[in-house]
Formats: C-alpha cells, sequence, structure tokens
C-alpha cells in the first residue's frame, strides 16, 4: 500500500505521519525520510495541523485513521481510550481494559499501548498503573517523555515518575 510520508517538527523531536487514502496510518516520532508520495495528502496535512495544536493546547480537526490493519480488540481499545481519557485526564491499563469491555485484560491493553500507531491522536500517554506510576512508553524517550506530556497536559507528577495524589 502506497502511503505518503511527511515530517512534522514538535517539541519533543522530529515525528512523522504516514497516510494512505483512507486516512493516517502511523503518527510516530522517527527520522523516517518524507517521500514524494502524493497519496493519502489531505489526511497528512490535517494530522500536521492537529500536532502542531496539541503543542500550543489549542483544539483543532481531528484527522480520520486509516485502522484497516487492527484486530477487533485493538480497535475497540484504542477506540475507546480517547473518550475515557481525554486531555489532561488519565485512565489505568485495568480500567481502560474495563471501558473496552475486556475485564481483567490490563496486560493485553497494555500490549495494545506499546504498538499504538498513532501517538498523540490515540492518547496512549493517557494510560497509567492503577498505583500512579507512570508505566512504559514507547515513543520518542520513553518515560520521559510520557511524564513530558502529561504534565504538558497539566497533571502534577511527584519526582517525575508517579502522578501527584
Amino acid at each position: 500500500m502506497e502511503v505518503g510520508i511527511r515530517a512534522i517538527s514538535t517539541p519533543l523531536g522530529r515525528m512523522i505521519v504516514a497516510a494512505s487514502e483512507e486516512g493516517v496510518c502511523r503518527l510516530e516520532w522517527s527520522e523516517e525520510p518524507e517521500n514524494e508520495s502524493v497519496v493519502g495528502k489531505h489526511h497528512v496535512e490535517t494530522a500536521r495541523g492537529w500536532v502542531k495544536a496539541f503543542f500550543q493546547k489549542r483544539k483543532a480537526p481531528v484527522p480520520v485513521l486509516d485502522i484497516g490493519s487492527l484486530t477487533a480488540f485493538q480497535k475497540k481499545v484504542l477506540g475507546v481510550l480517547s473518550e475515557v481519557a481525554p486531555f489532561g485526564e488519565v485512565i489505568s491499563y485495568g480500567d481502560l481494559a474495563l471501558a473496552a469491555g475486556y475485564e481483567n485484560s490490563s496486560r493485553a491493553v497494555g500490549s495494545v499501548m506499546a504498538g499504538n500507531p498513532w501517538a498523540l491522536l490515540v492518547p496512549c500517554h493517557r494510560v497509567v498503573r492503577r498505583d500512579g506510576a507512570l508505566g512504559n512508553y514507547s515513543g520518542c524517550n520513553g518515560p520521559e517523555t510520557k511524564a513530558w506530556l502529561l504534565k504538558h497536559e497539566g497533571r502534577k507528577l511527584e519526582l517525575g515518575i508517579r502522578l501527584a495524589r
């Protein structure tokens, strides 16, 4: 499948957005080169505008996601995340599993978060451990990036690694 790939500069480093005609396939921190393809150009530009707005703490149109390669479980978990954890809020892995209709599936939810192809757009950085520890983050600089993003959204952290109570 052909995709258009463009870079986005962010305060945390370079991201790329890749899009098909169906929507955004990936949004991730990467040094992957841009390409000359115009496939998905509208989706790419919408995503670039959304990322810029995210870092400026303002709203922007949300790009369409190309979810064609996801399993039903991944679609459900990733789809419900933005609803239950909007900007500035967090949810535990277990509570996200419950919200998605999969009680006792927190580890499976963690795996879905680790493989999330849409950093920021599907806000896996808002999913934390039940005890308030941030947990892992596979994008950019790992948990350090997760802490930065949560602080950007107004969350208070203790020693940078745990949500303040």
